[in-house]
C-alpha cells in the first residue's frame, strides 16, 4: 500500500514540480518501491497521453516542443540504469533491498542480507574503525555522509568502497529509509 505522502511526490514527480534534491531522493525509493514505480508510470502514462491527446479544433494545446520533451523525458527516464551499488534500510539501519550491482560488489545477495546491518556483514579486521564510527554517528543523527572505508566480499577479499548515505524522510521530518549508494574505488585512490 502507498500511503498519502508517497503518492502526493508521485504525482508530483510526474508532474515535474520536484526540486533538484527531491526529485533525486524521490528517485532512490522508485529504485527499490516497485508498487510507487507502477503508479509513477501510469501516471507518467495520463500526462503523456494528455500532452499528446487530439484537442478539439480550434482549442488551444501545448506547443510541439512541449510534447517532444515531455515524451522524451519519460523515454530516458525508463532508460536510466546505473553501476552503483545502492542499498536500502529502514530507520534501524537493517537492510531492506539491495540491487544487482551491490550484489556483484559484495558478493551478499539480498535473502543473505535482510534484516541485518551492513557492517557486522561488510566490514572486517582492517577495515578503520574511525571511519566506521563516523559513518555509524552520521546514521543515528540522521545526516548525510560519504565515507571511503574497506569492506570485504563475501568470499574474504578486500576492497575500498565510497559510500554515501541519505537519509530519506517522511512528510513529518522523521527518517522513513536510509539509502547507501556505493561504488567502488581502486585503492590507491582510497588512500
Amino acid at each position: 500500500m502507498i500511503d498519502d505522502s508517497l503518492q502526493e511526490q508521485a504525482a508530483l514527480y510526474a508532474a515535474g514540480t520536484l526540486s533538484a534534491t527531491e526529485r533525486e531522493h524521490f528517485e532512490l525509493i522508485l529504485r527499490f518501491h516497485t508498487e510507487l514505480r507502477a503508479l509513477v508510470v501510469a501516471l507518467e502514462e495520463v500526462a503523456a497521453a494528455a500532452i499528446t491527446a487530439p484537442l478539439a479544433a480550434g482549442a488551444p494545446g501545448p506547443s510541439a516542443g512541449l510534447r517532444a520533451r515531455v515524451l522524451a523525458g519519460i523515454a530516458g527516464r525508463a532508460q536510466q540504469t546505473s553501476d552503483e551499488g545502492f542499498v536500502m534500510t529502514g530507520p534501524d539501519g537493517l537492510v531492506q533491498w539491495v540491487n544487482p550491482a551491490f550484489t556483484a560488489m559484495c558478493g551478499y545477495e539480498l535473502a543473505e542480507l535482510r534484516g541485518k546491518k551492513l557492517g557486522s556483514v561488510l566490514q572486517g579486521a582492517q577495515t578503520d574503525r574511525t571511519t566506521a564510527e563516523r559513518m555509524g554517528r552520521a546514521v543515528r543523527e540522521n545526516r548525510a555522509c560519504t565515507e571511503t572505508i574497506l569492506n570485504y566480499h563475501k568470499n574474504g577479499q578486500p576492497y575500498w568502497v565510497e559510500i554515501a548515505i541519505t537519509p530519506l524522510l517522511d512528510d513529518a521530518g522523521a527518517t522513513r529509509w536510509f539509502v547507501a549508494r556505493e561504488r567502488e574505488v581502486p585503492e590507491q585512490a582510497a588512500a
